[in-house]
């Protein structure tokens, strides 16, 4: 036998027999159930923190500090025992460690959501470090422990180190396109994350099989009660319905987290049977139910979520229903469907854009939303601001609303900005009137933290777009409650040219169409507490495509 013979010999020996393709095995599975953990991660805090910057930075944070750690504590550990065996007990125990993340999320999130003196920033940073910090540095652990595995019979160290860290890389890319393109929405998060912790606890066991080991039945035996565990786990909601109510679905989209419940209604007393629609664990939309609180009532809608009726305060500037709308952003597509169904001879067409499709299938479903086939609603699967950009350069709407603003931190950026704004505006008729519904505090409070920001950002953006100043542009709020607390805030924006009505003539008009336009609800309280105050703006960035820092405005 001669030298290069000796060697493999034993390279196959260190490797269970089959060279170094079993440690590779490890190497890229574990690398892609690290990111697809890391991914999935992300949609699980999601629901309790919102959808901003400061989610993907805990989470980018804490895993990359987990994995330094865990490298430096791999390569401490491989010195000492650099065995198949070791190596399957820190696998083992990072698959323990994952399977027990979905069952306790919810409420440990919902816990430190409690903490409200404490910033949302620092909330999340701490659950993302209570979640996963620990799997991922045993995780970590692998790579340096797979290259001293492989540096005890090998030669050539520096290729073999090379192919374990570059599958390693491929692993984790494959676990991250797998995730988010794939997974999310075939299975959801919660079975993505029980996923990783099977695969963790297969490799773990793959690991005892390498090499003789007094301890592998036990570990064999607790990586099988693992892979069990998970899959009777699997399908923990992300999110948990109170009590009284009656879950009626969920989905978990490439956008959000929905649930559909059979509940009540947000509008006072909160008496009325409803059916919600809730983006992560914040109400998005609601419908008034039948007596029975099952059904559907027939036509017109009625809304459960108040704030919809709101979204008719265009009307009182112009005194006329609009005959083209726009609206972007679906949730259960009751404004639509009031606005079809309460004044079907001056409204001809509403065209509805949402990014979502499965809040269109869940819209028609539940909330009796003509997704298709209708002649007045049109319903388009897209991004609102392409949409507005690529409709056809003729045409205009005389009522455009933009209501795609969730509150708990899900701003889509691109849609708050000076440069989307003045594409709306150009979409507007002469007299038409763009509508925008903002989640925050409406007054800077003389102590304590500022929750206005938010609203002072997006009127100082919109003065701007709208000529407010300078070019005769019209810009009025009203605050749904005026209760100095995150509340829905409707903003309603005219053309330069026509004609500003203060506080008495728009009083005067809203008598006018009171009974002939919004009999259905009481707009009363809402017009009387009209803002038309100018707000402090000098402290406040003006929104625009390169600076847009509404997550820490957001109101929660």
């Amino acid at each position: 036998m001669d030298d290069s013979q000796r060697k493999k010999k034993k390279a196959e020996e260190a490797f269970g027999g089959k060279g170094p393709f079993r440690l590779y095995l490890v190497v890229i599975l574990s690398g892609a159930a690290l990111m697809g953990l890391e991914m999935a991660g992300a949609r699980l805090v999601e629901p309790h923190f919102g959808s901003t910057i400061y989610v993907w930075g805990s989470i980018i944070g804490v895993f990359m500090g987990a994995l330094s750690l865990g490298y430096w504590l791999g390569g401490k550990i491989a010195d000492k025992s650099p065995k198949f065996s070791t190596l399957g007990v820190i696998l083992l125990l990072a698959a323990l460690l994952t399977l027990i993340i979905p069952p306790i999320a919810p409420s440990f999130c919902a816990w430190m959501n409690e903490f409200v003196g404490l910033d949302v920033r620092y909330r999340t940073l701490v659950a993302c470090l209570a979640l996963f910090a620990l799997p991922s540095i045993c995780m970590g652990m692998v790579s340096p422990f797979a290259v001293k595995l492989a540096a005890n019979q090998v030669t050539g160290l520096g290729s073999v180190a090379g192919s374990l860290y570059a599958l390693s890389t491929l692993g984790s890319i494959i676990g991250t396109i797998l995730v988010s393109f794939v997974l999310v929405e075939i299975i959801g998060t919660s079975f993505i994350v029980y996923g990783v912790g099977v695969v963790l606890a297969l490799v773990a066991i793959h690991c005892f099989f390498q090499n003789p080991s007094q301890h592998k039945k036990t570990g064999v035996f607790l990586a099988a009660l693992g892979v069990s565990g998970g899959l009777l786990g699997a399908g923990t909601p992300l999110t948990f319905t109170r009590s009284g109510e009656e879950l009626l679905e969920t989905k978990e989209s490439a956008y959000h987290y929905i649930t559909i419940i059979n509940g009540r209604s947000q509008i006072p007393p909160y008496r009325d049977p409803a059916r919600l629609m809730m983006f992560n664990n914040l109400i998005e939309s609601g419908i008034t139910l039948d007596s029975n609180g099952q059904e559907l009532p027939p036509p017109p809608a009625v809304t459960a979520c108040g704030y919809v009726d709101l979204l008719g305060l265009g009307m009182v500037i112009t005194g006329n229903p609009p005959s083209d709308m726009l609206i972007i952003g679906c949730g259960g597509g009751v404004g639509p469907r009031i606005f079809k169904e309460r004044y079907p001879e001056q409204v001809k067409s509403i065209d509805v854009v949402d990014i979502d499709p499965w809040v269109f299938s869940l819209a028609e479903k539940w909330f009796a939303f003509p997704y298709s086939g209708d002649p007045v609603i049109r319903s388009h699967v897209g991004d609102g601001r392409l949409f507005v950009s690529q409709a056809d350069p003729d045409k205009r709407w005389d009522y455009i609303i933009i209501d795609a603003y969730s509150s708990g931190g899900r701003i889509p950026k691109h849609l708050i900005t000076r440069e989307f704004f003045q594409e709306v505006r150009g979409r507007l008729t002469p007299d038409g009137v763009m509508l925008i519904n903002v989640i925050s505090s409406l007054e800077k409070p003389e102590n304590g933290q500022d929750h206005s920001r938010l609203f002072r950002s997006v009127y100082k953006t919109l003065a701007e777009v709208f000529g407010v100043e300078h070019d005769g542009g019209s810009l009025y709020v009203f605050p749904r409650n005026r209760s100095g607390q995150g509340e829905n805030i409707i903003m309603v924006a005219t053309q330069p040219g026509v004609p500003r009505h203060e506080l008495m003539e728009v009083s005067r008009r809203y008598r006018l169409v009171k009974n002939r336009l919004l009999a259905y609800t009481s707009l009363d309280p809402v017009i009387e507490r009209q803002y038309a105050l100018r707000p402090r703006l000098d402290d406040v960035p003006l929104l625009t495509d390169d600076f847009c820092p509404t997550d820490s405005m957001v109101h929660r």
